[in-house]
């Protein structure tokens, strides 16, 4: 049985993004200073895996004698043999954020793709996790959550790769797309395609290298199912020095353990002002930029599983 793609992005529902982004980013979720919305977005985020019908799980580790949790949603697909995918986001934030950007509009990209995926004749396996402790700890490390899930679980696994959310939600005008110190001498195409579109905040950028560049080019060619969405890959070529930045979600944790991964991002700090702070909010994102990239993914991973 094949899947019908077009069908299956059909489903995808603005509403229910904007009600997800809504609902997580009603109050910061630090793990330290607000434990309880900590532990209401993990419940939710569990809720929603198993209302969809997917195989829910916590993956537990522990950190500075602190407990973390996963939280895993699976749908398992009709030949179990082959190596799975995975979706990501993480769902903490920073104190005094409530993370509308960073990272419930990550999280609702994922709870969605979960959604519109449930009932899909896939072949492989697609995991879906929802990151603790992505951001820096007070003991100054931060990919605590990923790093765990990597230790743990990731090399009995063998993924085909990972596909990690880390801010997709907000556009910015034109002359407000910033970069990287240097950036347009590492990769002058990439920035020369921005500087063509007025250097507006507009474009879904999939960074990736090495193998994950398979990944990232599935992405931009499933942008044919979400008109109007600018996907930018950013791949890294083999040699070149990467600069830090790109360094800064969860997919770089699989990188470290040569699994595939792209990190799909508005590209945080370099186009949303409001990057780490109170203003955070839901009502600063574009909701219509948020749905076609949730439509994109649902394409890509679709026809990646099929």
């Amino acid at each position: 049985m094949s899947v019908d793609i077009p069908y299956l992005v059909q489903h995808v529902d603005v509403q229910r993004l904007r009600w997800d982004v809504a609902t997580l980013a009603a109050g910061e979720r630090h793990g330290l200073r607000s434990r309880s919305a900590h532990a209401t977005a993990q419940e939710y985020i569990q809720n929603a895996f198993r209302v969809a019908g997917l195989e829910g799980r916590q993956h537990t580790f522990t950190y500075a004698g602190r407990l973390g949790i996963n939280v895993l949603g699976r749908k398992v697909g009709r030949n179990p043999a082959l190596p799975a995918l995975l979706v990501s986001a993480h769902y903490d934030t920073v104190p005094g954020s409530p993370g509308a950007d960073d990272n419930a509009s990550g999280v609702a990209a994922m709870l969605e793709c979960a959604r519109v995926l449930a009932s899909a004749p896939i072949q492989r396996t697609v995991e879906f996790v929802a990151f603790d402790m992505e951001e820096t700890q007070p003991e100054g490390e931060g990919l605590i959550g990923s790093g765990a899930f990597v230790r743990d679980r990731a090399s009995d696994a063998k993924y085909q790769g990972v596909y990690n959310l880390e801010m997709v939600g907000y556009t910015s005008g034109p002359g407000t797309q910033g970069f990287p110190p240097g950036f347009q001498f590492f990769l002058p195409g990439v920035y020369r395609h921005v500087e063509e579109r007025g250097f507006s905040g507009d474009s879904v950028a999939v960074v990736a290298q090495g193998r994950s560049t398979t990944l990232s080019q599935r992405l931009a060619s499933a942008a044919q199912y979400a008109p109007g969405l600018d996907i930018l890959p950013v791949e890294i070529p083999a040699g070149m020095p990467i600069p830090s930045d790109v360094f800064r979600s969860d997919h770089a944790s699989f990188w470290a353990a040569g699994i595939p991964a792209v990190m799909i991002t508005d590209t945080a700090n370099f186009r949303n002002p409001h990057y780490h702070t109170a203003g955070d909010t839901a009502d600063t994102l574009d909701y219509t930029f948020l749905y076609r990239l949730t439509c994109a993914l649902v394409a890509a991973v679709a026809d990646q599983a099929a």
